[in-house]
């Protein structure tokens, strides 16, 4: 298998070079994938560039995701099992928005439907995954980059061991999370945090950002391309880092704002921000608070059964040719997770007082 994708790889390499070190990076990328190195193959997506196209996309996001064995079953989902097909139904009709660029209605329309057919077989599949509106932005970018048969085990491995904690019935772990970020952002910038506490800024301006892995944050698919390359090779905490990254380098434009305005400007990204100098700061971040000893300092302990906290003992020690244990993933699921009401009632305040009012009863 990895003798004809390093085939498919050169090609690509032949025909895309624009710069000595991108045609570094690609050979880079073939190396690893001669020599089955999982773990220099993760390590290239912090390399500017990312894995740089989606043709080579094609070929490293099945490896890093272990899906790459070809022997996905025929789907057989139905949407009459699932627990919310009209919400579902709602985020396909409004999605593929900004990307892909110039296509016909058409075209559109049935790239909607395979996205709505992906959905289906992964909850069909995994009935304890709860659907939650952003999961379909996620799903499209897989199936834009891999089409519909390698996007449905992809999205499904994402699911089940990296954004686990947000397709629980349960806020309490994605809150967790952000605040988590801002604890980062805390012991990063004392005077940004006060500032952000003065003017009654929570951490749920990150919350789209963070559910969606940021497709419906960035207009432009690369942008959202290159950070999946970043997210599907790291811990499943790495939106956050992001999340912090961008808070962090945004601190001038916060400091600067009307205080009126600083919760409009603090939620929208600018287009322009240099998604490698995120990239290079989150990492950063995660080296200097890594997972566990960020709870440990602040006191925020994610439950035990969080992809976060299973990550080292389930993803991290998969090899090349290794397959992912979903039924212990199922197992995860099948454990209630304890519920604070608290934060469910601090985030429908934060959504009820928010503005602009939300629109179409979507949180974006």
């Amino acid at each position: 298998m990895h003798e004809l994708a390093l085939a498919r790889l050169m090609g690509v390499k032949q025909s895309f070079v624009k710069s000595v070190e991108q045609s570094r990076q690609l050979e880079r990328i073939a190396q690893a994938i001669r020599e089955k190195d999982l773990k220099a193959l993760q390590q290239l997506a912090q390399n500017p560039g990312g894995y740089l196209l989606d043709s080579v996309r094609r070929i490293v996001w099945p490896i890093l995701l272990h899906t790459h064995h070809g022997c996905y079953v025929d789907e057989k989902g139905s949407e009459k099992d699932l627990a919310d097909p009209i919400q579902i139904s709602k985020d396909i009709d409004r999605s593929l928005y900004y990307y892909p660029k110039n296509i016909s209605p058409d075209l559109k329309a049935q790239k909607q439907k395979e996205l709505h057919g992906l959905i289906v077989e992964i909850l069909w599949r995994n009935p304890r995954l709860k659907y939650y509106q952003g999961f379909h932005d996620i799903c499209s970018c897989f199936l834009l980059v891999l089409g519909k048969k390698d996007a449905i085990p992809a999205a499904e491995n994402v699911a089940l061991f990296f954004i686990r904690d947000g397709m629980l019935d349960s806020f309490d772990p994605i809150s967790k999370q952000l605040r988590l970020m801002s604890s980062i952002v805390q012991y990063e910038d004392s005077e940004l945090t006060d500032h952000l506490d003065r003017c009654h800024i929570m951490p749920y301006y990150a919350l789209s950002w963070v559910l969606t892995w940021f497709s419906h944050n960035f207009e432009r698919f690369d942008k959202v391309a290159r950070l999946f390359d970043l997210f599907i090779s790291s811990s499943p905490l790495m939106p956050i880092y992001v999340a912090s990254s961008i808070t962090l380098l945004r601190r001038k434009d916060f400091l600067q704002a009307d205080q009126d305005l600083l919760h409009s400007v603090i939620t929208h990204i600018p287009q322009g921000m240099d998604i490698d100098k995120i990239i290079e700061k989150a990492v950063e971040l995660e080296k200097r608070y890594p997972p566990l000893e960020l709870q440990k300092r602040s006191g925020l302990w994610l439950h035990e059964e969080s992809p976060i906290n299973t990550w080292e003992k389930d993803w991290e020690p998969l090899e090349w040719d290794s397959v992912p244990d979903g039924i212990q993933a199922d197992r995860y699921l099948s454990r209630p997770i304890p519920k604070e009401e608290w934060e469910d009632e601090m985030l429908q305040k934060w959504m009820a007082e928010r503005q602009p009012p939300l629109d179409d009863d979507c949180f974006f």
